[in-house]
C-alpha cells in the first residue's frame, strides 16, 4: 500500500539552511515573515548565477487557492524550498505532495520548534508529544514508549503502551 510523504520531525527533506540544488534548473521558494531575510540574502547571494526562481511570500494564513494555483503550475523538476515555521510547512509540504511533487524535489527549513506526533494503539488517536522516550496518551491516560519509526499512515511515531512501575 502506498503513504503519500509527510512532514514529520526527522523527514528527510528538513535541512539547517537554505541552499539552492544545482542540479535543478527552475527553484520556487515558498515562505514566511519569519524566512524572509534568509531568502534575500541566499537570492543575492546567488543572482550571479543564472537562476531561474519564482517565489511566493506567506502571510498571516495561507492563501490555499493561490498556492494551488502556483504549485499545480509549476513544470516538471522544479525544486520547491519551504521555509517557514511548522504550521505553514506542513500544509505547503502537503499541498505539494497533493499537487506532484515528490520528497526528493522538496527543501524544507523550518523557523523555530518542530512538532512531533504519536499514534497511540490503545485508544488509535493521534497526539503532539516532546522529545520523551516514554509519554503519556492525551486522550486516553495510557503510558506509552514512543516507538522507532514514523507511520506515514498514521502521522505519528507509534505509541506502544505499557504499565507503569
Amino acid at each position: 500500500m502506498y503513504s503519500s510523504p509527510v512532514l514529520y520531525d526527522q523527514s528527510e527533506t528538513i535541512k539547517e539552511k537554505l541552499a539552492f540544488n544545482d542540479k535543478r534548473k527552475k527553484h520556487l521558494i515558498i515562505y514566511d515573515q519569519k524566512a524572509v531575510s534568509d531568502v534575500k540574502q541566499v537570492l543575492a547571494k546567488d543572482t550571479q548565477e543564472e537562476l531561474e526562481y519564482e517565489h511566493f511570500e506567506i502571510g498571516d494564513s495561507i492563501d490555499l487557492q493561490a498556492l494551488r494555483t502556483l504549485l499545480y503550475s509549476q513544470k516538471m523538476g522544479t525544486h520547491l524550498y519551504i521555509a517557514s515555521d511548522w504550521d505553514h510547512a506542513a500544509a505547503v509540504f502537503a499541498e505539494a505532495i497533493e499537487a506532484g511533487f515528490t520528497e526528493d524535489e522538496i527543501q524544507t527549513i523550518i523557523y523555530g520548534p518542530k512538532r512531533r506526533y504519536i499514534y497511540c494503539m490503545k485508544c488509535y488517536q493521534k497526539s503532539e508529544i516532546n522529545y520523551d522516550d516514554e509519554v503519556q496518551c492525551t486522550h486516553c491516560n495510557a503510558y506509552m514508549e514512543v516507538g522507532p519509526f514514523f507511520s506515514k499512515v498514521r502521522k505519528g511515531y507509534i505509541g506502544y503502551p505499557f504499565i507503569p512501575n
